[in-house]
């Protein structure tokens, strides 16, 4: 296997690059936790490796696919190992990079659905600011139905997860600015002119548009 095929991946048609690893680590962190007995934990576990493995079917680009893999591994590694609660900044280190990574892959997906424009057709500048400010809007907005989630679970459901107001408003600061990036990474994206799809194994220059 050559250092191309390596990064890039392209392995078999089953295991296509290490984002599949990540994806089975995932999955086999749901099996290893039923084992044990903790059904929480794996079925959490498996709802975020679920995530990831309809990523797969949709053949996203390479880089959003790794970036929805490796939110779904800190979101749900870092809740069923209590990293939330053992490291004080996991919390800052979610809210900023969730955004960043999830908010492109969410327009990735509108794009494909012929919603909103795809990052791969002619773009002008006002084309540009259209990408960013959707894109941040998006990982805005997913950020405080979050907040809304943690507030209605704490009340009835009797868990602990939002501390204060302090706490709520900080998490929708670090949203946003990680919605923010998240939005300026895809402008550039779209800026060079590549795509919605995952490219087709072995060329760099095409796209596979029927995904």
């Amino acid at each position: 296997m050559d250092t191309r095929t390596l990064l890039l991946g392209d392995w078999t048609p089953v295991i296509r690059d290490g984002i599949d690893v990540l994806r089975l680590v995932i999955l086999g962190g749901a099996a290893t936790y039923a084992v044990a007995g903790d059904w929480g934990a794996a079925a959490l576990l498996a709802f975020f490796g679920a995530i990831t493995v309809v990523a797969r079917l949709l053949n996203l680009p390479r880089p959003y696919d790794l970036s929805l893999t490796v939110a779904m591994a800190l979101q749900g590694f870092g809740e069923v190992l209590g990293l939330y609660d053992e490291w004080v900044r996991f919390d800052d280190l979610v809210h900023f990079t969730l955004p960043m990574l999830t908010a492109p892959v969410v327009y990735i997906a509108l794009a494909r659905a012929e919603v909103v424009p795809d990052p791969r057709d002619e773009t002008h500048l006002p084309h540009y600011v259209g990408i960013a400010v959707v894109t941040a809007a998006l990982g805005i907005s997913l950020g405080a139905l979050w907040e809304v989630y943690e507030w209605r679970s704490d009340a009835w459901l009797g868990t602990d997860l939002s501390i204060d107001n302090d706490d709520t408003n900080g998490d929708l600061v670090r949203d946003s600015l990680g919605s923010l990036v998240g939005a300026a990474l895809l402008v550039v994206w779209a800026r060079f002119g590549w795509g919605s799809v995952r490219r087709i194994p072995g060329v760099n220059t095409h796209e596979d548009v029927d995904a």
